[in-house]
């Protein structure tokens, strides 16, 4: 049975065996194992008391042998296994508690949720009652046991009365952007939420005829409606934000005829109705398997157990750069060339017109940056670097020239958010002299508004990152505002910048190397912005209209091109 199939399929053949075969397939599909001679007797005799067999399946299904197979992760980002009634429910188990449910309904019901069924099993797993109860009820429920005997069960891939679509040229005017987060996100200053908002306001500005439908749970409802606030007097009328921890709600009653899902790990966008098209901006976790799956191996494991399957059920696939589309769309995913596709970023050059730079005095004395420094502005995720780029500052600063200096080193998150927190509390411990130590500034996470802002002042910008899904916003957005930045030597990055030379490029694995370019932007800082933006003027003549435009054709050509 292939991706077609759904769970009360494979419980349906087993229901359809007698005797020894319905023991050894129930055995086979829901524990992976054949059944022992004592296991078909006890099984035999169950049967034989007129115990019914669906009864049988439910024993078997919820034991905690079943369980135990349920919660095992995935080897692999590409299923490698047979399909069974077993790998289908291990996709879902572990799951948050709204693709839990999502999942039970469109497994074993062949539907979405109702809205009060949901809420009824919400409210059920917020209580603490187990999964295995709620399987049990499922298996139980009246609308199940009915679909149980129908001769013919509707399959995934069939067709229904939302997702019809005729091949013929369409002017698409009503695009959704699914945020449906299963947990609370603050999207103003991570990437994501500043690649969407310059999206969406691309999208209106070119496209008069469009309106964008934001649609987030009610975990991050409010942070969607504050996020998209100021592109609401901009285009009165044509941006709408729905909220409902129901993916039907949106289905039913969302006016969207394609969908945007902006992140991978957003997998309650598979039981949308209307096609979808999905931004892969990495999977960073394969890049560094080791580091990321030893650091957060939930997080790691949830990504993959469905990861495969929301790429492939998505109408197209869109990277930021020639790498992603080739190391990780097709080389870890496995995906066809045809479905993949490559849009470039752009810098933020309309955006920050909008933004008005504080009073340096005003904004130096909001952040306490009463001296000269030089900024990362990032989140302290793992293969950022940052704790290389500390220990080169350190080494820079216990020089002669670099103690002198007075520079700070200033970062956009909080040292606490970080899983290395305990290593750079070690590698400080070393470092006798409080003014250094007191140079090392976690300012925190910023609004939007304020980054120009903190380029602007800055003497300069860096970036070590061991790797980034696209040429790293820092870069570009440096430039915009004329701060010059020096930046690691990464393949990603040549692909819109052939001479890094401009950068101070780097080794990032090189903390001698890090301090030798920190010190050149210190040094050399008044002079280095007129070749580097001479090396970038391609990509800094791109605008995020451009970027709207690539996105809004492939929207339209999926929609007109329905597979």
């Amino acid at each position: 049975m292939d991706l077609q199939y759904r769970l009360i399929h494979f419980i349906q053949a087993i229901w359809r065996q007698d005797g020894q075969q319905f023991i050894a397939e129930l055995f086979r599909q829901l524990l992976n194992r054949e059944p022992g001679a004592i296991e078909y007797q006890h099984y035999m005799r169950l049967l034989t008391s007129r115990q019914t067999k669906l009864s049988i399946i439910e024993q078997v299904m919820c034991s905690e042998e079943a369980e135990q197979n349920y919660l095992r992760p995935p080897t692999s980002f590409i299923p490698t296994e047979a399909t069974t009634a077993a790998s289908l429910i291990r996709r879902f188990y572990a799951a948050e508690p709204f693709f839990f449910i999502h999942s039970l309904y469109d497994e074993l019901l062949c539907r979405n949720p109702d809205s009060l069924g949901l809420q009824g099993h919400l409210k059920g797993l917020m209580a603490k009652h187990s999964k295995k109860l709620m399987l049990r009820q499922f298996l139980n429920s009246t609308e199940f046991q009915h679909l149980l005997a129908h001769p013919q069960l509707p399959l995934k891939s069939e067709p229904n009365p939302y997702s019809i679509l005729t091949a013929s040229p369409r002017t698409v005017q009503h695009i959704g952007i699914f945020l449906a987060y299963p947990h609370p996100l603050a999207m103003d200053g991570e990437g994501i939420g500043r690649f969407l908002y310059r999206l969406t306001r691309g999208m209106l500005s070119n496209f008069p005829h469009v309106h964008i439908h934001i649609a987030a749970t009610g975990y991050n409802h409010a942070d969607a409606e504050q996020s998209f606030s100021p592109l609401k007097p901009m285009f009165p009328g044509r941006i709408h934000i729905h909220h409902s921890n129901n993916v039907e709600h949106f289905n039913t009653n969302v006016p969207a005829e394609i969908w945007i899902v902006p992140i991978i790990s957003l997998d309650l966008a598979m039981f949308l109705k209307k096609p979808y098209i999905l931004c892969l901006h990495d999977l960073v976790h394969h890049q560094f398997k080791d580091l990321y799956f030893s650091t957060y191996p939930e997080f790691c494991h949830r990504v993959d157990r469905n990861g495969y399957y929301i790429l492939h059920k998505a109408a197209a696939v869109v990277s930021n750069s020639n790498y992603v589309r080739t190391h990780h769309a097709r080389g870890i995913a496995g995906l066809p060339a045809h479905k993949t596709h490559v849009i470039r970023l752009a810098p933020p050059s309309d955006e920050y017109q909008t933004f008005s730079f504080m009073d340096q005095q005003h904004f130096r004395a909001k952040y306490q940056l009463h001296h000269e420094y030089i900024v990362f502005p990032t989140v302290l995720r793992l293969h950022k670097n940052f704790e290389r780029l500390l220990a080169a500052f350190i080494q820079f600063r216990l020089t002669i020239d670099g103690y002198h200096s007075h520079l700070r080193l200033v970062f956009t998150d909080q040292l606490s958010s970080s899983p290395k927190e305990a290593d750079v509390m070690r590698m400080l411990q070393h470092v006798q002299d409080p003014e250094i130590v007191n140079s090392l500034m976690f300012i925190g996470r910023i609004p939007t508004s304020d980054l120009p802002s903190l380029y602007k002042y800055a003497v300069g910008t860096i970036v070590p990152t061991l790797f980034e899904g696209s040429c790293p916003f820092p870069i570009l957005e440096s430039l915009t505002v004329g701060t010059p930045v020096a930046a690691a030597n990464l393949e990603v990055t040549n692909e819109i910048i052939p001479d890094m030379s401009a950068f101070l490029a780097f080794n990032p694995y090189s903390v001698d190397q890090i301090e030798a370019s920190l010190r050149a932007l210190w040094v050399y800082r008044h002079t280095l912005v007129p070749r580097q933006q001479e090396v970038t003027r391609a990509a800094m003549q791109r605008g995020w209209p451009d970027v709207a435009n690539e996105y809004y054709a492939l929207l339209q050509h999926v929609i007109s091109n329905p597979v």
